[in-house]
């Protein structure tokens, strides 16, 4: 089956529907009718998550590919096939489909590719591994003194939020609907939401952040500046305030349009 790409404009309850196979491709953005946002995504395998409300993060970056990854030969403006140096790690066929490979160092930094496929790479067997990536090619000749990194898709891996330990790419969104572990669905990003909040409550018109609080994944807390906090407001809550600890408040969201 074909995937669907760029903005989907949906009905009410679309939000709500998870499969287990792909109908997206992963980032794909959705917009209801009230004009809520959402981007489609995958939950993690490990574990599903078990109501809608909550704050997710997607999957860390793996150490030996997440910078500093030199090419294995020069390649000309156009080309859509890049070959690296990728010695230390194994990786699944696929593994980065529907994520980026970015040059952060050397001949064509900053510019930022979409990853169409790669092969199984065996680390022993052969360091080289051929990634492809959009037709467009590359926009500026690149040389072995160039530098990649290999970026999963952001909306992969989706987990709760850690915002007691390390973050692996700061929150994405909420949970629409309980999400089965390796299952695809939705994850709200603007508009009227539903979060769970931590032992902190909200206050009425204020913004809204991550819980930094021992055992509160997944949930927000009121955004105050004056603890030297650096994370940022996701959202304004609004309508009656919760008082209860991992109860849901409702939240004007504002992570990205």
């Amino acid at each position: 089956m074909a995937l669907t790409y760029g903005i989907v404009w949906a009905d009410f309850g679309a939000e709500k529907k998870e499969t287990a196979s792909a109908e997206h491709a992963l980032g794909t953005k959705m917009v209801l009718p009230d004009g809520r946002t959402f981007y489609y995504g995958q939950c993690a395998s490990g574990a599903a998550i078990t109501t809608a409300g909550m704050i997710v993060d997607g999957q860390v970056l793996k150490g030996a590919h997440d910078l500093d990854v030199p090419p294995t030969a020069a390649q000309s403006v156009g080309d859509n096939t890049i070959s690296l140096e990728v010695p230390t790690t194994d990786l699944t066929k696929d593994e980065y489909k529907d994520g980026y490979l970015v040059f952060n160092d050397g001949p064509g930094e900053g510019e930022i590719y979409r990853i169409v496929s790669h092969p199984a790479h065996d680390a022993s067997d052969d360091a080289t591994v051929i990634i492809t990536i959009e037709d467009e090619g590359i926009q500026t000749a690149i040389t072995t003194s160039t530098e990649a990194q290999l970026v999963f898709p952001p909306y992969s891996g989706l987990k709760l939020i850690d915002g007691d330990g390390t973050q692996s790419t700061g929150p994405l969104g909420i949970t629409a609907i309980p999400m089965t572990a390796s299952y695809y669905g939705w994850i709200q990003t603007s508009g009227l939401a539903s979060v769970a909040m931590g032992a902190t409550d909200a206050v009425l018109g204020n913004g809204m952040q991550v819980s930094e609080g021992s055992g509160e994944d997944g949930r927000a807390t009121l955004f105050d500046l004056s603890g030297d906090t650096d994370l940022v407001s996701i959202g304004t809550a609004i309508g009656v305030l919760s008082t209860t600890d991992e109860d849901k408040q409702l939240c004007m969201l504002h992570i990205r349009p």
